[in-house]
């Protein structure tokens, strides 16, 4: 297998992407939309950029897998931007998302472990059992976005599962990111499912894409680690 390189350029990533992420969380939580609208949008391109430009030395299945999968996830933080407008937007950001979803299993399965440990297994029955639980939380706000809602509940769960399958097949370093990314992906879906469709949450801004924005990135540098040992 290739190794990765230990140290990933360029090094001032990291500050440009917590700027971001910071700017976006300030303009969301002061309600300063343009703010807020501008710098959504950038924190995933910053991401995009970073990996294609340090994902190069990567199998070329995995790197084109994972560019596609965030240039979906930079295509539905641009839809949603406009679901106040229409609320074809929200499906459309929605589709946009299951993609990456999707392009983040598929990626992750690459490196699947054909020996399912007992671990595995409790992981599998309890992310199962969240997801059951939040859907039938949601389900009865949910309308005519229940079908929507549930393929998309069922893919980002596919996408933890995935991701924790990776286990002794990638460092450990990157099985740790990749799931803790994982995650915080659902949590994120989590908090924002609550207060759209249940009940106001307090600081959702910050909540949501502050988990939003650690969980694209730990994902990200997690595939990026995956073939470096210790």
């Amino acid at each position: 297998m290739k190794m990765a390189k230990s140290n990933l350029k360029p090094t001032y990533f990291l500050p440009l992407f917590m700027f971001l992420v910071i700017v976006n969380l300030v303009g969301g939580h002061f309600e300063y939309n343009k703010l807020r609208d501008l710098s959504k949008p950038l924190i995933l391109l910053s991401l995009l950029i970073y990996f294609g430009i340090n994902g190069r030395g990567l199998k070329k299945t995995t790197y084109i897998l994972m560019l596609s999968a965030l240039f979906f996830s930079w295509m539905g933080d641009i839809l949603l931007k406009y679901e106040a407008e229409s609320s074809s937007f929200f499906i459309y950001g929605l589709i946009a998302f299951l993609t990456a979803h999707l392009l983040y299993c598929i990626t992750f399965t690459k490196r699947w472990n054909n020996n399912a440990s007992t671990s595995f297994w409790a992981v599998l029955i309890l992310l199962i059992t969240y997801g059951m639980i939040l859907f039938f939380q949601l389900k009865d706000e949910l309308g005519q976005l229940m079908i929507p809602v549930i393929i998309y509940v069922s893919a980002i769960l596919l996408m933890a599962i995935t991701g924790y399958r990776r286990k002794d097949m990638v460092s450990t370093e990157s099985f740790k990111l990749v799931f803790m990314g994982a995650l915080l992906f659902i949590a994120s879906d989590s908090i924002l499912a609550i207060n759209k469709f249940l009940n106001p949450v307090p600081y959702s801004h910050i909540l949501v894409m502050g988990t939003y924005a650690a969980a694209q990135f730990l994902i990200t540098k997690g595939v990026l680690t995956q073939d470096s040992y210790k």
